[in-house]
């Protein structure tokens, strides 16, 4: 029981660190459409 209870907890540390990895990943790509986004329709905004 002990064993198997040690062995969960070391697959939720993987699972965690490889969310927190796949977020630090993410989050500048987000950043930088968004970003991205927010020119484009400013630009589009100021042709009409």
């Amino acid at each position: 029981m002990e064993l198997k209870d040690l062995f969960y907890v070391i697959i939720a540390i993987l699972i965690a660190v490889v969310v927190f990895q796949l977020f630090m990943w993410l989050l500048p790509l987000i950043v930088v459409l968004v970003i991205a986004y927010f020119i484009y329709i400013y630009l589009t905004d100021r042709k009409y």
